[in-house]
């Protein structure tokens, strides 16, 4: 087969939550949206059974997707629920939905009420990244209205750090005590969470009552962090390898789509088979181990090297995602989602 091959060290996975875990003195949340950052989301969920407390995604079709390899642990839905079928889909599985605004509210409100079905939710709270969540005082009308509703469960609280520093973290850190006080008048028992990997890694401050770690459980740091006081001995989840389709002697004119210089005449060119249809950069300078040696733009389905490689063989693509970020001005996160869009993802185990 000719699929680029994708390594995943699930062990590495285990070690990296016992890490986090340990770090922020607080039981872990995995998030494993975007099909576990590229690393298989259902492969990743058995992996974890004994390391985490519970899941979160992004989209319901993720929960639905993973509800079975969860083996019973809740799923968090991060996206807030469009409608009423949406709604229906979250409370007929038991997922906790995000409530984020007014709208939604009123929306699982009238569902619950009218269908008298127990709706699970955490309340997002707005403390600075202004993609989803609610003012303290729309907070305020919300805990109100809920408080209502016997249907309607309230039971947590969260926020996101839209910063990588010390200074962002402890302003919206102020903000969500600002935001837990509100809450906690009208449900008392409510659970918080503030933190993904950065605030994990700032200690059992920023940790409340769990954490919700995603890249780190992959084995890097957020872009740009800062300010941690010790970094962590993480460790890399994922090698990517394309094939060597075959080899040949360059003779002049064209490499792939467009020419090169003539010096090269005469010089090995191999054709590994991976493109930018595999999830990595048409250009030249795309990042990819070893990519000083591209003759060229990557084809869709072909990149063409100088050196003599042997036919069949497997050679490493990414290694680091990190550093393919940093040559190709993007962030290890994207890497790691497009770097097994048509790969075979092998599990390692042990």
């Amino acid at each position: 087969m000719q699929k680029t091959v994708a390594n995943i060290y699930l062990e590495h996975i285990r070690k990296n939550a016992r890490t986090l875990s340990s770090r922020s003195g607080a039981p872990i949340c995995a998030v494993i949206k975007a099909d576990a950052y590229g690393h298989g989301a259902e492969e990743v969920a058995l992996a974890l059974q004994g390391e985490v407390a519970l899941f979160a995604v992004s989209l319901l079709e993720e929960a639905i997707a993973v509800r079975t390899a969860v083996c019973g642990k809740d799923i968090l839905t991060l996206t807030p629920p469009l409608n009423e079928h949406e709604i229906y889909l979250g409370a007929k599985n038991a997922f906790i939905l995000t409530v984020g605004d007014l709208y939604t509210a009123n929306r699982i409100f009238a569902f619950a009420q009218n269908a008298r079905i127990p709706v699970r939710v955490h309340l997002k709270a707005n403390t600075g990244m202004n993609r989803y969540g609610m003012n303290l005082q729309t907070l305020g009308k919300v805990c109100k209205l809920f408080a209502q509703n016997a249907f309607v469960r309230v039971e947590g609280l969260y926020s996101h750090l839209y910063g990588v520093t010390l200074s962002s973290a402890e302003k919206q850190r102020a903000e969500f005590l600002r935001a837990e006080r509100v809450c906690r008048a009208y449900f008392p028992s409510v659970k918080r969470h503030l933190s993904a990997t950065y605030g994990a890694l700032l200690g059992k401050r920023f940790a409340f009552d769990f954490v919700r770690t995603g890249i780190g459980l992959y084995g890097y740091l957020p872009d740009g962090a800062q300010d941690i006081p010790v970094k962590p001995s993480l460790q890399k989840a994922m090698a990517v390898y394309a094939r060597v389709a075959t080899t040949r002697t360059f003779t002049g004119g064209g490499v792939g789509y467009g020419e090169v210089c003539a010096t090269h005449k005469g010089e090995k060119l191999s054709v590994l088979r991976v493109g930018y249809a595999d999830g990595f950069l048409r250009t030249r300078e795309n990042g990819t181990d070893g990519f000083l040696d591209n003759a060229n733009n990557l084809c869709m389905d072909a990149c063409l090297r100088f050196g003599a490689y042997k036919r069949g063989a497997l050679v490493p693509i990414m290694t680091d995602a990190e550093k393919t970020a940093k040559e190709t001005g993007t962030i290890c996160y994207e890497v790691l989602c497009s770097a097994t869009r048509r790969a075979e993802r092998r599990y390692i185990r042990e």
